[in-house]
């Protein structure tokens, strides 16, 4: 009997020779001995060579070199060598029973006399290997335990570690030691031996289940189904695999009739991952139906449909899950269960009807399967529904028809899907099917779909197959619901028109086919296909069936003629085709109508841009004599305005604008007419005019705005006219109204000023300069640069007024009365001078600083040329004089004071006349310091 052995590693026995034939021939102890270092690089080639010596010569040579009692290295070679030739002998000798035995126990002598010799040897890893084994043989279970255990102990990484561990595994599992063989087996999974890992993997699923782990026991039962099927797919010998997946297969299912059945088997599939990503579907059917089918063969009926359930729930977009469906149903109707029979049918139809994502995704062969089925299931529910539907009251049965149309549709799917077009269904008629699901949607009052499907049906191919209708009974049915669904809605015109179109080409006989031709009509009209009422009017209007044409109908196509050529802009075609029906009987409304669109027909003419000045200009006066009356008067007669002003014929166009006006006074274009009226009052220059139209709007606007604008206006223009009394009129009237805008306000009192100082009336000059210093004044949140000159200039003027006043009044006796009043003109000058500074205006400031120091200065003169008293001595009227000096003196030296403050202006770039003249007069007063024309000649090259 042959025994597998695990034989030594290549090589080995070349070099236990080389080493024993060197150790022999070199008996010079004095000279070192060569190391496997010290040797040539092994030539891999001898291995092919074949052996020159049989092992009996070998097995005598070795002897021979042992009597010879040779080194102890030497010698431990040649017996291990020896042991393993021995094993080598055995394990191809074919010796009895008894024979074997002894051998056996003879290499079990040697093998532990060489452990115990030498229990350093590096080839004792195979020694205790072959003990433990030759132990096995010989049914020594304990001491072959022993041995693997030492072995796993000593060379824990070793080649026979994986086979070790698993020998271990079976004498503990044989021994009903489970829980110390579990470990073993699941270190078996560690080796390199796929085969012996899959032993491994499934006897310590056996190891779970003895343990009643039964849900470890199971993921190992699956992975090696896994890995079987995989390598199912990959060898061409696939009985002893099958023969294990079977096996397996059943011992997983007994493992999970203890537990939750199919939902353990479904937790299991989620626990443990398929190694090369999506676990295939073959081999997750052959788990749920092995499962499925120990189950039912234990009578375990409802585990194991709920088992299909469960499969059919996780996987339902493949064909193994319809026929388990399938299954499902048949079990059902085998027992006469008609309930649950139909609810599984129901369910079939679901997940493998045409609506279905297995239906997406099935190809030719998986759809043509699962075709007779369903059309089997889908007729008998869609015609017991129907039925039933049929015999409910008409205003209930809605819910009932549409439950239906959803049946006959999947028929119609199942019937007409591309991938099934070879394949023959009899006794089913697509035409008829179709007939059905019309009438089924228009019960269910889905009459969008049930017009399409009526449409389709009696104006489509010919019928070939219908059995239950005929196209004329479809194309009648299709009309009528056209009509109602375009009266819900005008969304569902277009489908009516075409609904009419198909009727009355198919069906022009029928005494309603020229109603139904001018319904059309009137649909492209309401579609705004002008361009088809165009072109199709005349079908109506020239009906081929004279003796059957209306009147009536034929003057309403000619009217949705005239309209559609007023949509379509053709208002030259338009206006021939509305006076041509003018020239019939018409009701009063419809008159009216036409009327004005013919009006609307030539105005629109005029709008042409490609029309000439001339032609519009002819359009317009033909509207405005034939109808002086229509909506468009004010329109036309406005544009014949509008082409004289663009012309510039302003004088031509003021008659026009005045008789519009008149007419249209409170229109939008009678307002815009005034304007324009004015407007053209301006460009011809006609200011007088244009005053008095914007004085009327002044007085006639009702915004005060519009007011204000207007009475601003009217006094620039009467200003420019050269009517100064009514422009100081307005202006006046304009200031005393309006004190905002702010700007403008001042700018009327400025007005004001100076054309009060053309009439040189001082008093109302200076009236009006004191309000535009007020109101600067009271306004300066609001005022600007503009502003703000206006009031500086106006205190100016005030103050130079004031000044006059001064200079006015000559000091004379008595001293006190006239001094009086010249100082009081004084500090009024100077109080609007101050005031005009304020706004920091540079030409104004310079001047005003000035004048305060001329005034200064000019009052210390007036009391040195004042008059003296009559009747003082010399010495007394020396006094005097003394005493009038030192009056002053203060007021000569302020007004140096401000001279030389003006001329700091300079500091600021700053330089005129003022600052010039304030130099010239701080020469005279300061010689010494001011008397040197280049010392200010320089300053002032400097400020410019």
């Amino acid at each position: 009997m042959k025994r597998r052995a695990l034989q030594p590693q290549p090589g080995m026995l070349l070099l236990c020779c080389s080493v024993l034939l060197f150790g022999c021939s070199n008996t010079d102890t004095a000279v070192k001995r060569q190391r496997l270092a010290d040797l040539p690089a092994f030539d891999r080639s001898i291995l092919q060579q074949d052996v020159a010596v049989t092992e009996q010569q070998l097995d005598s040579l070795y002897q021979q070199i042992l009597a010879l009692q040779p080194e102890p290295q030497t010698r431990q070679k040649i017996l291990y060598r020896l042991s393993q030739m021995h094993t080598n002998q055995l394990e191809r000798a074919e010796l009895p029973p008894d024979a074997e035995q002894a051998a056996l126990q003879q290499l079990v002598s040697r093998y532990r006399q060489l452990l115990n010799d030498y229990p350093q040897d590096p080839n004792n890893e195979l020694i205790r290997y072959q003990l433990a084994r030759s132990y096995d043989l010989l049914g020594q279970q304990q001491a072959c335990l022993e041995q693997l255990n030492i072995l796993l102990q000593q060379y824990p990484d070793s080649g026979f570690a994986a086979e070790a561990w698993f020998r271990k595994a079976d004498i503990h599992y044989s021994q009903g030691d489970y829980d110390a063989a579990l470990p073993a087996f699941l270190a078996v999974l560690n080796g390199s031996d796929v085969a012996l890992a899959q032993h491994g993997r499934y006897m310590a699923g056996w190891s779970y289940f003895k343990l009643q782990q039964f849900e470890q026991a199971d993921e190992q039962f699956l992975q090696v189904l896994d890995q079987s099927y995989s390598e199912l797919l990959l060898t061409e010998q696939q009985q002893p695999q099958q023969s294990l997946r079977e096996e397996v297969l059943r011992t997983l299912s007994i493992s999970l009739s203890y537990q939750q059945q199919g939902e353990s088997l479904q937790a299991l599939l989620k626990r443990v991952r398929y190694q090369r990503g999506e676990r295939p579907l073959m081999l997750l059917a052959e788990l749920y139906q092995g499962l499925a089918e120990f189950l039912a063969s234990k009578d375990l009926i409802a585990a194991s449909l709920d088992t299909y359930r469960l499969f059919i729930a996780d996987y339902p977009h493949n064909l193994t899950a319809a026929r388990f469906q399938l299954h499902i149903i048949q079990h059902y109707l085998a027992h006469a269960d008609a309930e649950q029979a139909l609810s599984a049918q129901q369910h079939y139809i679901g997940l493998f009807g045409p609506q279905s994502e297995f239906w997406r995704r099935a190809g030719r062969e998986e759809l043509a399967e699962v075709q007779p089925q369903l059309l089997q299931y889908l007729d008998y529910f869609a015609r017991k529904q129907y039925a039933a539907a049929g015999a409910m009251p008409a205003d209930t049965a809605a819910p009932a028809f549409a439950a239906v149309s959803g049946l006959w549709l999947q028929m119609l799917a199942v019937l007409q899907d591309p991938l099934l077009q070879q394949a023959t269904a009899p006794g089913y008629s697509v035409a008829d099917i179709r007939y059905l699901l019309a009438e089924s949607y228009a019960g269910a009052a889905m009459t969008e779909q049930a017009l399409t499907l009526y449409t389709e049906l009696g104006y489509g191919p010919a019928l070939t197959d219908a059995s239950l209708f005929t196209a004329q009974d479809a194309a009648y049915k299709a009309l009528l619901l056209s009509t109602e669904l375009a009266a819900l809605s005008e969304a569902n015109a277009l489908r009516l028109w075409q609904q009419q179109s198909d009727f009355v080409a198919t069906h022009s006989s029928h005494p309603a086919a020229q109603q139904v031709a001018l319904q059309q009509l009137q649909q492209r009209y309401n579609e705004q296909d002008y361009y088809g009422v165009l072109t199709h009017s005349n079908s109506v209007i020239q009906w081929p069936r004279a003796a059957q044409s209306r009147p009536e109908l034929v003057q309403e196509a000619q009217f949705l003629h005239s309209q559609s050529e007023l949509a379509l802009q053709q208002y030259a075609a338009a206006e021939h085709s509305i006076s041509m029906l003018l020239t019939q009987q018409l009701d009063k409304e419809r008159r009216s109508l036409l009327t004005g669109q013919l009006a609307s027909a030539i105005y629109q003419q005029a709008q042409q841009a490609d029309a000439t000045t001339e032609a519009v200009q002819s359009h317009l006066q033909r509207l405005l004599t034939l109808l002086p009356d229509s909506a468009y008067h004010e329109a036309a007669a406005y544009q014949q305005i509008s082409l004289l002003l663009s012309a510039k014929s302003w004088a031509a166009a003021i008659p026009l604008l005045t008789a519009f006006i008149q007419r249209y006074p409170q229109t939008e274009r009678g307002i815009a007419a005034k304007a324009q009226l004015l407007d053209s009052y301006e460009r011809s220059e006609q200011w007088d005019k244009a005053a008095g139209e914007l004085t009327k709007l002044a007085t006639s606007a009702t915004e005060p705005a519009q007011q204000r604008e207007a009475l601003y206006l009217a006094a620039q223009y009467y200003q420019r006219s050269g009517d100064t009394a009514k422009a100081l009129d307005n202006w006046r009237s304009y200031a005393n109204r309006y004190p905002q805008p702010h700007l403008l306000a001042q700018e009327a009192r400025y007005q004001l000023v100076q054309l009060y100082q053309t009439q040189k009336d001082l008093y109302r000059q200076n009236f009006w300069r004191d309000k535009i210093a007020a109101f600067e004044q009271q306004f300066a949140n609001e005022g600007n640069e503009r502003t703000q000159q206006l009031a500086a200039q106006a205190l100016l003027e005030l103050g130079r007024h004031e000044s006059g006043l001064f200079a006015a009044v000559r000091l004379a006796h008595p001293l006190a009365q006239s001094l009086k009043k010249k100082r009081l003109h004084m500090a009024d000058a100077i109080k609007r001078y101050e005031q005009s500074m304020q706004y920091g205006i540079a030409g104004l400031l310079s001047e005003a600083q000035f004048r305060v120091a001329e005034l200064y200065q000019q009052m210390a003169k007036a009391l040195l040329d004042s008059d003296r008293p009559k009747g003082l001595d010399e010495l007394a009227l020396e006094e005097y004089e003394l005493l009038l000096e030192e009056q002053a003196y203060p007021f000569e030296e302020q007004a140096i004071a401000i001279y030389q403050q003006n001329t700091r202006l300079t500091q600021q770039q700053l330089w005129d006349d003022w600052i010039r003249q304030s130099f010239t007069r701080l020469a005279v007063l300061l010689p010494a310091k001011f008397n040197k024309t280049e010392a200010y000649a320089g300053v002032a090259d400097d400020a410019n």
